[in-house]
């Protein structure tokens, strides 16, 4: 009898042991599967918003004629750098997660959408995996190749006589180049040769009548009717400042280097451009300034912008320096001879 009760209870420790045994397999079982589990989604997280954000700087800036031709000067380096980004999220996305939209949806299903991500993990897959480079770059080749054909006959309608209208016919003729050149380079197929060459023809011819024009186009100096807390050479000196220190100020409007020379304030008066909503107490100010650039293209001529300058945003500010913000208007720019640019120690002259 007493052996038997012996025996019980060893076979009752086995068992104790072997659920004690059970028990902490499936915790540490459990405790990998949450260690995997946490930094999955983390990384799925992080694939799902890099791939969705390339996404739609694609549909944003490269989809449509309009926004694509919007880049100006920069559309090479623009496309160059995205398709860089792109290139290799898509492929790792695509190795990681796989082909099918099935595939996709369930990996990503109980991951948490990250932060500023509106797109499904499924769609910015689908936008990716349906983008062609080599089919969107010649698509980019016919837009370029009509946009230079419109500029081309534009510049060629303009009449050599026609003085007010010489700078556009250079322009337009510039243009066509420069899009001839866009088209042949995503488009190796086509012949643009001769076309390119035809465009510069038309440019060399128009760029000595133009520069005729422009010994007659003066510096306009600053508006002698400003009234402000800072004298305009002041002004003119802080924009200057500004610019050089804020090289990024906007997307310039002309394919070349561009270095502060000179500006003249075109302003009476500083302006108002926000106000409080409820108060209307102004909250901002503004002054209008031209400033012009030296370049690298013809040294013989300058970029010249109508600028705004602006101060800081807050309550209480006040309508003098110092500049906090600046851009240029849009299409409001030309070139004039550097030579009929007074320099900023002579830029004293004033116009009415």
């Amino acid at each position: 009898m007493e052996i038997l009760l012996i025996k019980r209870r060893q076979m009752r420790r086995g068992t104790m042991t072997l659920v004690s045994i059970a028990v902490t397999l499936v915790l540490i079982q459990s405790a990998h599967v949450s260690a995997v589990s946490g930094p999955d989604n983390q990384v799925a997280a992080q694939d799902w918003k890099a791939l969705a954000e390339l996404c739609k700087e694609y549909q944003d800036n490269f989809q449509s004629q309009s926004a694509f031709k919007a880049k100006g000067a920069t559309i090479v380096t623009s496309w160059e750098d995205w398709k860089a980004r792109f290139e290799p999220v898509r492929d790792r996305f695509r190795s990681r997660y796989g082909e099918r939209n099935p595939d996709i949806y369930e990996t990503f299903e109980n991951v948490p959408k990250p932060d500023g991500v509106t797109m499904p993990a499924t769609q910015a897959a689908g936008i990716a995996y349906g983008i062609d480079i080599p089919q969107c770059e010649r698509q980019f080749a016919d837009w370029a190749a009509s946009w230079a054909m419109s500029a081309l006959r534009l510049s060629n309608s303009i009449k050599e006589d026609n003085r007010e209208k010489l700078e556009l016919k250079y322009v337009r003729a510039e243009d066509a180049v420069r899009y001839f050149k866009l088209a042949k380079r995503w488009k190796n197929d086509g012949d643009y040769d001769a076309k390119i060459q035809e465009a510069e023809t038309a440019a060399r011819l128009a760029l000595p009548l133009w520069k005729e024009v422009l010994k007659e186009l003066a510096w306009p100096g600053h508006d002698k009717r400003f009234a402000g807390l800072d004298e305009p050479d002041a002004l003119a000196a802080a924009a200057l400042a500004f610019l050089r220190e804020h090289p990024d100020w906007s997307a310039p409007e002309y394919d070349d280097e561009h270095v502060p020379l000179a500006a003249c304030v075109e302003s009476d008066a500083w302006s108002v451009c926000k106000r409080a909503p409820l108060t209307d107490v102004p909250t901002q100010y503004s002054v209008a300034i031209l400033v012009a650039f030296t370049g690298k293209a013809d040294p013989d001529l300058v970029y010249v912008y109508h600028m705004v300058f602006y101060t800081a945003e807050a309550a209480g500010v006040k309508p003098g320096l110092p500049f906090r913000h600046a851009n240029s208007k849009q299409h409001a720019t030309f070139r004039m001879l550097k030579s009929n640019v007074p320099t900023p120690k002579t830029a004293q002259t004033a116009s009415g």
